[in-house]
């Protein structure tokens, strides 16, 4: 499935490799990329948890065509 993730503050872009990262204007930055499953989702939150970022947001943009 395809995911939206929303943080506050930009980041690096060699931290999240798996996804295309967009720094916008506001001073968040956008995550956007295919994970497997739920799991890897939640891996990747706990990811974002355990660098002490704010995140705002978390969509599913479209599900993952087989």
């Amino acid at each position: 499935m395809l995911y939206e993730i929303v943080i506050s503050g930009y980041i690096q872009e060699t931290r999240f490799e798996e996804f295309t990262i967009t720094k916008q204007p506001d001073f968040t930055t956008k995550l956007r990329g295919n994970l497997s499953d739920q799991s890897a989702l939640y891996g990747i939150l706990r990811s974002i948890n355990d660098l002490g970022l704010e995140l705002i947001s978390v969509n599913c943009v479209e599900e993952k065509k087989s």
